[in-house]
């Protein structure tokens, strides 16, 4: 009751913040979670049983909640859309996470995922046609050199580097694949709730995820916590998270909410320790200082024109 009548005070801009960061709570698990999945000899859930498994659950529950508030079908021309966000945020993003992380910790990969918030604007500058500034591109070339980088700087052999980087290129694909489904995505939202478009996307593609969860399902023994990590996974990694996160972007404005993805690398550091119990190394600390203080600039020098 205390907490209802505190929320009905807050204007939508602090509504929208802490709804972003629910979101942003709920997504900086994922990392950890999937590898709990894949088990921490990789000998649980397949990357690809994960990836459709999760998406077909949490298509099935969009399902309902799409039957239940009697939400009209879209037009047909918009399922090439839904298609491009299915394979970007329910195929591309888990499966490139998952297959990266068979040969990463979860650590390793919060500072790739890092990349997620300027590699979004990159593509929106593509996608909307939009002119960002010279600044803008520096910015980009420099993540890119901090990456290659890192990546060196962590391996401790010509062979523990090959391993590394290419675990770091499945996560940088990963990244890829998630910010062309948020651009998609970003511009249905014009035409239906941000929420209607996450579920119209998982309920759409939800046949083809769930033939391919049964290919793929398990035949050997799954310990307890890799099956949580799973349904972590697909009930708020890829549904309620969503909700939350849109939610929060529709509230309180992108431009805003949006920079509470900077908390993110951090967080999954944490739960990473917590759920894990990984190691968190100098180097990751620096590098991930280093790439969320390049996005903030990045954002600050990004000049959009028509």
């Amino acid at each position: 009751m205390f907490l209802k009548k505190r929320l009905s005070k807050m204007n939508n801009e602090s509504k929208g913040f802490i709804l972003g960061f629910i979101g942003i709570l709920i997504f900086s698990v994922t990392s950890a979670v999937t590898k709990l999945a894949l088990g921490i000899s990789n000998d649980q859930l397949s990357p690809q049983f994960i990836t459709f498994g999760r998406a077909a659950l949490a298509g099935s529950l969009s399902l309902i909640y799409l039957i239940i508030f009697k939400k009209k079908i879209p037009k047909l021309k918009y399922f090439i859309n839904f298609s491009i966000i299915a394979l970007g945020v329910s195929v591309g993003f888990p499966l490139f996470l998952a297959l990266g992380l068979v040969n990463s910790t979860s650590i390793h990969s919060g500072v790739i995922l890092a990349f997620l918030p300027l590699v979004t604007a990159i593509i929106a500058s593509f996608y909307f046609k939009q002119k960002a500034s010279f600044g803008f591109w520096i910015c980009a070339v420099v993540g890119c050199l901090l990456i290659i980088i890192y990546t060196i700087l962590h391996a401790q052999s010509i062979k523990e580097m090959t391993t590394v980087s290419y675990s770091d290129l499945l996560f940088f694909i990963a990244v890829v694949s998630a910010s062309v489904g948020y651009n998609v995505g970003a511009k249905l939202t014009k035409i239906m709730s941000s929420i209607d478009v996450i579920s119209w996307v998982l309920a759409f593609a939800m046949p083809f995820h769930l033939m391919l969860a049964i290919y793929y399902f398990p035949k050997n023994e799954i310990h307890l916590s890799a099956w949580l990590g799973f349904l972590y996974a697909s009930l708020f990694s890829q549904w309620i998270g969503f909700f939350a996160w849109y939610k929060g972007l529709e509230m309180g404005g992108a431009v805003r909410v949006s920079q509470i993805q900077l908390l993110m690398p951090f967080l999954t550091f944490a739960f990473s320790i917590i759920l894990l119990g990984e190691t968190l190394d100098f180097l990751s600390i620096v590098f991930s200082f280093a790439i969320v203080s390049l996005i903030y600039f990045s954002r600050k020098m990004t000049v959009v024109k028509e």
